[in-house]
């Protein structure tokens, strides 16, 4: 029998704590609900959750920022709405003063009176409707697309060349630097609104110009901020950038630093603007009366003069006294459409090319900067000069006449962006129940992780908790034990 060392209190006691330990545990995950508490409860699982939990606050912002898109979409419908009204007012006052029972020049001016003021609206309903002071009819949130018909005819038939909207592309020479040391790299870029930012990166710089190359590459398509902006690729001397936005307004380098002492180890190399989307018409002889364009589904046909006749709904179009003035008359017509038109190549071949650097309004409707997770909104303008009624004149018969195709052009037009705005209404509430459906798989599949089995808890509890009363029983008793040494000392 020994007294220096208790044996059987130690092994009590180490029971004890671990039960104790075990206990507290329990209390831990029943009071917080959560089975991981702390990275040593589960650490893979802690990992897996904590991407789930991020996933999901993504997804239930996606949604917030799908419910705003719908508000500004109905926004934008609303007010066109009463656009329509005044159209089909305009309409009926056009088809009242082409009436030959109005003789007296006075009912028709009074007639026009009303038409200037119902254009007038029309503008200022343009201008003003906005969402969060965000202007939705005023052309800065339409992007000018260009489709020419295959039945327009120039001397016959046509040969029609599309040339897609190209980014900006900026260019980061790079070479061998520092061996094994951590550099920032500060990339200061120009939006496409002209916004200037600066965004560091850190890489691990190298004395091999591929590997330094590399290292820059990576950091560079790992920061969210950059990659949402631009497209990366590489060759061997440099990393390019391209805007995401196309067009000549696209995002662009102004300004690149390194921290590495070894010269030119990064440095700006060239930058190029963006074009515009162009579609060219390639034909055989120069523009004539008689032949037509039919360009984003409005039909400008050429005529000898003014007056003349031209097909139901087209806008005329003078023939000049030589090929220029032709061309001149022609961007004359499509000035309200933001289209530019030049001749390229000979005085046969016309350039088509968009004018207005309106580049829709981008949503973020998923929760990854990944392109498909965009969605962009376009309103063309509204303004009377873009609906082609800002010339109307009712107050002859024959200005009348006239007045009708237009307006129901205009009636056409406004159908075809309200059609649009509601196509993307209905896609963005798919949307929004897309993202709940995904948010609440996802908040399942963490919950399954993250979440503590009550029952079950509460089981190891109520065994955990006996065992600990169990083990300072038995402490005691063992305790107890050295005393019978005494009964061989009497």
């Amino acid at each position: 029998m020994r007294i220096q060392h208790n044996i059987a209190a130690l092994n009590s006691y180490r029971n004890l704590t671990g039960n104790n330990n075990a206990v507290s545990k329990n209390l831990e995950k029943l009071s917080s609900g959560y089975r991981i508490n702390r990275a040593g409860d589960d650490a893979a699982g802690l990992a897996i959750s904590e991407k789930m939990r991020a996933q999901i606050t993504g997804l239930n912002t996606a949604q917030k920022n799908a419910q705003d898109g719908v508000s500004l979409v109905q926004t934008a419908e609303g007010a066109l709405t009463e656009v329509h009204s005044m159209l089909n007012r305009m309409v009926e006052l056009a088809d009242q003063s082409a009436n030959g029972t109005y003789d007296n020049a006075v009912d028709r001016a009074n007639l026009q009176k009303e038409i200037k003021s119902l254009k007038d609206e029309i503008d200022r309903i343009a201008d003003s409707t906005n969402f969060n002071g965000i202007n939705l009819l005023d052309g800065s949130l339409s992007t000018t697309k260009l489709d020419l018909g295959s039945t327009s005819s120039i001397g016959g038939a046509i040969q029609v060349t599309q040339n897609p909207a190209t980014g900006a592309v900026s260019e980061i020479a790079t070479k061998a630097g520092t061996n094994g040391t951590e550099q920032t790299l500060t990339v200061e870029y120009a939006d496409e609104n002209g916004k200037l930012h600066s965004v560091n990166v850190k890489y691990t710089s190298s004395n091999d110009q591929a590997k330094n190359q590399q290292a820059i590459m990576d950091a560079l398509s790992k920061n969210s901020e950059l990659s949402s902006v631009f497209d990366f690729a590489k060759d061997q001397a440099n990393i390019t950038f391209t805007s995401k936005v196309t067009g000549e307004g696209g995002a662009k380098l102004t300004s690149v630093k390194t921290t590495d002492n070894v010269a030119d180890s990064a440095d700006i190399g060239g930058v190029t603007d963006g074009t515009n989307a162009t579609v060219t018409a390639k034909t055989n002889n120069a523009l004539a009366a008689g032949d037509k364009i039919v360009l984003n589904g409005k039909t400008y046909e050429f005529v000898t003069d003014a007056g003349a006749t031209v097909s139901k709904g087209a806008t005329a179009v003078v023939v000049g006294a030589d090929e220029n003035a032709t061309l001149a008359n022609l961007n004359k017509a499509l000035e309200s459409e933001g289209i530019k038109a030049e001749f390229t190549g000979t005085q046969k071949d016309i350039k088509f090319s968009g004018t207005k650097n309106g580049s829709g309004l981008t949503l973020q409707i998923g929760d990854t900067s990944a392109d498909f997770n965009q969605m962009t909104v376009s309103v063309s303008d509204m303004h009377g000069a873009a609906l082609g009624i800002a010339d109307i004149d009712i107050s002859t018969q024959a200005g009348a006449k006239a007045a009708v195709d237009k307006i129901k052009e205009a009636i056409n037009s406004v159908s075809s962006t309200r059609g649009d705005l509601g196509a993307i209404q209905n896609r963005l509430e798919h949307t929004i129940n897309n993202l709940s459906v995904t948010a609440e798989n996802m908040t399942a599949a963490e919950s399954r992780i993250r979440d503590v089995d009550m029952a079950n808890e509460m089981m190891a509890y109520t065994k955990n908790n006996i065992l600990v009363q169990s083990s300072q029983a038995m402490l005691a008793q063992a305790n107890q034990i050295p005393q019978g040494v005494l009964q061989l000392l009497q």
